[in-house]
């Protein structure tokens, strides 16, 4: 079994550098005193490292710059403080073009840290003209397997979890920022999907309530929770765990990876290996019917 903790988190702008640090310890301690091996933060919460109102959301990505390091260090020592693995939301950090990325961090307790970035843009990130998305994948190999991370938007691709799932993630961590009911909607329902399309876990976390850094006020929705295969063994809407929409919080679930070996091979549904065999398919023409 393997515990892991979700964030619905809300940022604020706080005075100080050291408000921040005390701010992320205490949902880091929060998490560990209940025995999580894992803590998944939201997406974007690392612009609060700026600690000021900015008129527009790139003078904010620009201030935020030379406190990325610091950002970094203090997820490392947290992280080995606390034994616990911690995927820190996600950070926007300037590319040698001038874009920016939208960086997804995972530390380990052992001090060590990898990172994903966002692959796809919404028709808001991408009008915007800051970003320049990923360009690959990547798997974390943790001491109690691997995982993969799809930020936000990107759950909404079935290739894009696919790919994890089929290169051995067992867990999808899905850091997360909707401005609309419409957009956690989609969010949520996806990463639903993905579960069960993949007969895998998918953890999300999320932003809520008003965020005020900069003159560009968004109003933020979020629900957090843990899915799982639909199937024998795990629950019939493969919930495991949800939050209260737009409340500070954690959830807690335990998952376990055994379990998904045994419904991947004795479920009433063989999503996982019949997606592999669907893949191989090959079709040399598309037939269209007249009706």
């Amino acid at each position: 079994m393997i515990k892991i903790a979700c964030c619905q988190y809300q940022i604020e702008r706080l005075h100080s550098w050291e408000n921040y640090v005390v701010k992320i310890e205490k949902i880091v301690s929060a998490a560990k005193n209940q025995d999580a091996m894992l803590l998944l933060m939201p997406e974007y919460i690392g612009t609060e490292i700026a600690c000021k109102k900015f008129a527009t959301d790139q003078e904010l990505y620009n201030a935020i710059q030379l406190i990325i390091p610091q950002f970094i260090e203090m997820y490392k020592i947290l992280a080995k403080k606390y034994q616990l693995y911690i995927q820190a939301g996600t950070i926007v950090e300037k590319l040698s073009s001038g874009k920016f990325a939208n960086r997804a961090y995972l530390f380990s307790p052992s001090g060590s840290y990898a990172y994903q970035d966002k692959l796809q843009f919404t028709a808001y990130e991408k009008n915007t003209q800051l970003f320049q998305g990923g360009d690959h994948q990547k798997i974390f190999t943790t001491s109690f397997g691997k995982i993969g991370i799809a930020i936000c938007y990107d759950s909404e691709f079935p290739e894009t979890v696919r790919n994890l799932a089929q290169q051995g993630a067992s867990l999808i961590l899905v850091p997360s920022y909707t401005t609309t009911l419409a957009g956690y909607n989609r969010v949520f329902l996806s990463c639903r999907a993905r579960a069960i399309e993949n007969q895998c876990y998918v953890a999300t976390a999320y932003v809520i309530n008003e965020n005020s850094l900069t003159d560009e006020i968004d109003q933020a929705y979020g629900q957090a929770a843990i899915f799982s295969p639909a199937d024998t063994g795990f629950p019939d809407d493969g919930i495991i765990a949800q939050g209260k929409m737009n409340e500070i919080m954690l959830i807690i679930a335990n998952i376990d990876f055994t379990a998904l070996e045994k419904v991947r091979k004795e479920g009433q549904v063989h999503n996982f290996y019949d997606a592999q065999h669907y893949n191989k398919t090959e079709y040399d023409q598309l037939f269209t019917t007249d009706l």
